[in-house]
């Protein structure tokens, strides 16, 4: 059988896992794997869970040996809490590959900046001008890296620009904000660090994000775990916004009517529901919390350029405020 997108053929593995059918499942992410290298570590992690579940250890192991000898490793979290891999705890081989990933995984983490900062040459030091503050926040699954052209506009434009590195790892190059306890204390750290190493204008404080991360934003924003004057969403999505319900009820506990928020969706952003988008920006009105919605010609959840102007206006918005 051919698939004409990977998100069919997960629907289908899917569908066989909740079947029990794991030996079909297994078949079908092997057959397939030549045809989706781009999603190769979902496939090899499929393999791996479904080795498992039908008591091949041997070649669990082989396909987790395949990954680490190729540079490629799953956080430690992943492979000792998912139910499909309970048949390799304990054992010592499969002790010895998380070992391995463990050392793979640190010399990734230390080659990663905790706290990427953009800025225009010569601004935002200690003693100059306070410069507004945008702290932003990498979509699920990614890197601050990864995110850098999402921001750059703002810092071109005079404001300084701190995008936090998550510690959370779920495979190489795979950084996720499941812990939120966890990034509440690093983003206040790093808020503390910044105001300390650079000349900030705390009144003209934004936190922004991408994708998940732009959920977070929000979230971080009505809670008030930092002072910010508002926030913007780029593509939010995640557990929020699955269930635009649930605003209302933080809305309820943590209300600030002095946030202004600007979300931005690409019309061709085919991950996240306008439909829920819109809703959100009626929810935040209604509550007090003055937001605006841009849907952004052209563009799919990935960078485009016209994000850059987006940002800019959606700035300009909560300055306004």
């Amino acid at each position: 059988m051919e698939y004409l997108t990977f998100d069919d053929l997960q629907t289908h593995i899917q569908a066989l896992y909740r079947e029990k059918d794991y030996a079909a499942a297994l078949d079908l992410a092997t057959e397939q794997s030549p045809n989706f290298p781009e999603q190769f570590h979902l496939l090899y992690y499929w393999r791996v869970c479904m080795a498992a579940r039908t008591n091949q250890i041997n070649l669990a192991l082989q396909l987790l040996d395949e990954l680490i000898n190729n540079g490629f490793w799953y956080g430690e979290t992943l492979l000792r809490k998912s139910p499909s891999l309970l048949p390799l705890q304990g054992i010592p081989e499969f002790e010895q590959r998380i070992e391995r990933s463990r050392q793979l995984q640190s010399e990734e983490r230390s080659r990663l900046y905790p706290l990427l900062i953009l800025r225009s040459t010569g601004h935002c030091s200690v003693g100059q001008e306070p410069c507004p503050l945008l702290i932003a926040l990498h979509a699920n699954a990614s890197t601050a890296q990864q995110s850098v052209d999402f921001w750059q506009a703002a810092a071109s434009a005079g404001w300084l620009v701190a995008i936090p590195q998550s510690t959370q790892a779920v495979w190489k190059g795979a950084y996720v904000w499941d812990d939120r306890e966890v990034m509440e204390q690093e983003l206040l750290r790093h808020f503390h660090a910044l105001t300390k190493q650079y000349s900030v204008d705390l009144q003209r404080v934004v936190i922004a994000g991408h994708s998940l991360g732009g959920e977070l934003a929000i979230w971080l924003a009505i809670k008030g775990i930092l002072p910010t004057a508002g926030f913007i969403a780029i593509g939010p999505g995640g557990p929020l916004m699955d269930g635009v319900e649930n605003w209302t009820a933080l809305l309820e506990e943590n209300n600030s009517r002095t946030l202004r928020g600007y979300l931005i969706l690409g019309d061709e952003d085919s991950t996240i529901s306008p439909n829920q988008v819109h809703m959100l920006t009626k929810i935040l009105n209604r509550a007090g919390i003055s937001t605006e919605i841009e849907e952004i010609p052209g563009a799919g959840h990935d960078f485009a350029p016209e994000y850059a102007d987006g940002l800019l206006r959606g700035l300009n918005f909560i300055e306004e405020g």
